[in-house]
């Protein structure tokens, strides 16, 4: 990975963007795509789409997610602290002492997740608190001190920015799933160089962790005739995972194809083709009727849309320090480059006849 691409990634995954919130990290990706993709729209949710020959008829669609888990303020008390809900599956035993950001009207606000400390738990012992049992201490004296910089509504981050650690592993709170976006928008940079008689559509889509509908109404107007959703999944090189149970996947072993029930057959066996072709690293995982991605609305939209998963095994997900190999990105953009490449041109790959 170039120095340009890393600075791309850590940019995008420093920038604030929980579901519905995510203007502000659709604008770096914009600004980036623009450098080679002059054919860039956003719909009214704030979905953007990148376009690569856009008078063709035959269309592929890849697609990653902007926004990342959060929560948001929902109840300040007399003494100034912080209430909130979830904003997608948060992990509530993990926020005790973390960081807190909200993001306001007039810039983010600091702030720390406070809980009972153990010096004043009689028996010393720590349960998982219950969600009313945590709360965001921004300093304040009271309510009114605290309403002054804060508003019932307002969204909020959990979780640290982008680290290096050692060799090729990186941590972030959100490469769920920036680094699907990141990668959209890396093989469209390399696709944008190339020969190509399809049409190309690269999306960063919004809304996947509170419902995974965003990416709907983006596959609804472009009408793909295949779609790719880039996203990570849980990696079980962890202490205490049973892989009888979730599967063996590695960091270092490259990206994950998906196969199964909504997953298109035909569309599966040419990604593993061209990964054995292209000599790429890879791993295969299931999908049993739900990819817990785009890839499950965009499959739904109007007559059915062939989709396919690629994905980057992660560690740690929904945490506030995700952890993942940078191989594997390059691994998968360059898989990705190869496997459109080798749409475009067997197209008749498809047909149903």
């Amino acid at each position: 990975m170039t120095s340009k691409e890393k600075d791309f990634l850590e940019r995008l995954t420093n920038e604030a963007g929980p579901s519905g919130y995510e203007d502000s990290v659709q604008e770096i990706w914009k600004k980036e795509v623009s450098k080679f993709c002059t054919n860039i729209k956003k719909d009214i949710h704030s979905n953007i789409t990148a376009t690569l020959n856009p008078q063709k008829d035959f269309s592929i669609m890849i697609v990653g997610h902007a926004d990342e888990v959060g929560l948001i303020v929902n109840y300040i008390d007399d003494k100034g602290y912080l209430y909130f809900e979830s904003i997608g599956g948060v992990d509530q035993s993990i926020l005790g002492s973390q960081r807190a950001r909200i993001l306001t009207e007039k810039g983010i606000i600091e702030g720390v997740f406070g809980q009972k400390s153990l010096h004043l738990e009689e028996e010393k012992t720590r349960k998982i608190p219950k969600r009313h049992e945590v709360y965001i201490d921004i300093g304040a004296k009271d309510k009114k001190e605290a309403s002054k910089h804060v508003m019932i509504g307002d969204p909020i981050i959990y979780g640290e920015d982008f680290k290096f650690l050692l060799g090729d592993y990186v941590s972030a709170r959100c490469f769920d799933n920036r680094i699907g976006v990141f990668i959209v928008a890396e093989a469209l940079r390399r696709l944008s160089t190339k020969k190509i008689s399809s049409k190309i559509y690269g999306v960063s889509s919004v809304q996947e962790e509170t419902g995974v509908w965003g990416a709907r109404n983006a596959a609804y107007s472009l009408k793909p005739t295949i779609a790719i959703a880039i996203d990570v999944m849980a990696s079980t090189d962890v202490p205490n995972v049973l892989k009888e149970a979730y599967g063996d996947f590695k960091l270092g072993d490259g990206p994950v194809i998906r196969r199964g029930v909504i997953a298109n057959k035909k569309v599966t066996s040419k990604m593993i083709a061209v990964a054995k072709k292209k000599k790429h690293k890879y791993q295969i995982d299931i999908e049993n009727g739900f990819f817990g991605t785009d890839a499950d609305p965009i499959s739904k939209v109007r007559g059915g849309i062939a989709v396919g998963g690629l994905e980057i095994p992660t560690r740690y997900l929904h945490s506030s320090r995700e952890v993942l190999n940078l191989k594997d990105v390059d691994t998968a953009i360059e898989l990705l480059t190869d496997i459109i490449l080798e749409f475009d041109r067997n197209k008749k790959f498809l047909d149903i006849n």
